[in-house]
């Protein structure tokens, strides 16, 4: 019990101010957004749904190293998608495995299929000390290649189904493929 995170959830830190644009937006305009409001990353949002993110790595990543066009390419050509997500109930430590399974730094918040906010390292970090040592091992034990085989370990993923192209909170992955529950197996 001395542990504070036990107490503490997602919605207790996380940023609800979250700075969103639609896939057609270029590069550039990301960018630039992102430069102008001091932030690392940006929410793909179609029809107020969150469908991907798009991060100052993906950037230099997918755009700059591959010598493309900023002012041509559109966001959703760029975006990491699905979007990787937690509850606002989500407990801190949750959402830190999470992150640390996933290999991001960031993760959506939503709430009944809504983006409710986001919530980064930084702000784990900032907001709760103690939980440095639980970031430490999670990451310790994703580099040594523990695998999370456990049902209650599942990442969850939002956006488009890649079979009938219906959005859903609830994808899951098969075979390299993003499904619904209806198109799932």
């Amino acid at each position: 019990m001395s542990d504070p995170s036990h107490s503490m959830f997602v919605r207790d830190i996380m940023s609800v101010n979250v700075v969103t644009m639609p896939p057609d937006a270029t590069i550039f305009d990301v960018a630039t957004s992102m430069n102008k409001m001091d932030i690392g990353s940006i929410i793909i949002s179609d029809r107020d749904r969150p469908i991907g993110i798009i991060t100052e790595a993906d950037i230099v990543r997918r755009v700059i190293a591959d010598e493309r066009d900023a002012k041509t390419t559109a966001a959703r050509e760029v975006m990491s998608s699905p979007i990787i997500h937690v509850e606002p109930g989500t407990a801190l430590t949750e959402a830190m495995r999470v992150m640390a399974r996933s290999n991001i730094r960031r993760v959506a918040v939503l709430r009944n299929d809504s983006l409710a906010g986001i919530i980064t390292s930084r702000d784990l970090l900032r907001w709760s000390p103690e939980l440095i040592d639980i970031l430490v091992e999670s990451l310790r034990l994703r580099s040594e290649g523990a695998k999370y085989e456990d049902e209650d370990e599942k990442i969850a993923y939002g956006g488009e189904c890649d079979s009938c192209g219906e959005y859903s909170t609830e994808l899951i992955e098969e075979d390299g493929e993003y499904l619904c529950e209806n198109c799932h197996s």
